[in-house]
């Protein structure tokens, strides 16, 4: 019996996409929590500097360039194999994606590891996961 691939409507592979980039946004916020029981009390201003930076610049970074991916993510969807009915669930993101994912978690990894203080990094995940949670609206508004 041959092999088929997962196949989902379209409908899915968009909801697939919502739930991923939200979940993700997610993580890197809790990340960015966890992160705070790091950091030593007295860096308090710097820590409300580099949270409401993250957050202020993740919700900006998420209406104007994440939102934007995410539309054109779509209409990408919306035209796979006009043919079919139902498309490989894999599909959710274009394949050029996997690779830019795949650095984006090396980054991250690299971050984690960094010497670069947990007060920075606070910021950095906070504008990423505030980010992609905005984004991922986009695709819910279909």
């Amino acid at each position: 019996m041959p092999l088929r691939e997962p196949a989902v409507s379209r409908r899915t592979l968009v909801i697939t996409a919502a739930v991923i980039w939200g979940v993700v946004g997610l993580f890197l916020i809790f990340r960015a929590a966890l992160y705070l029981t790091e950091v030593d009390s007295d860096k308090t201003t710097l820590v409300l500097a580099s949270g409401t930076f993250g957050i202020l610049l993740g919700l900006l970074k998420g209406k104007y360039i994440f939102a934007r991916l995410a539309k054109q993510n779509v209409q990408r969807i919306d035209q796979l194999s006009p043919h079919k009915k139902k498309i490989c669930i894999f599909a959710f993101q274009a394949w050029q994606s996997y690779l830019i994912v795949l650095v984006m978690i090396g980054l991250g990894m690299a971050l984690r590891v960094s010497p670069l203080p947990r007060v920075y990094l606070i910021g950095i995940y906070l504008l990423i996961g505030v980010g992609l949670l905005v984004g991922s609206r986009a695709y819910l508004k279909r």
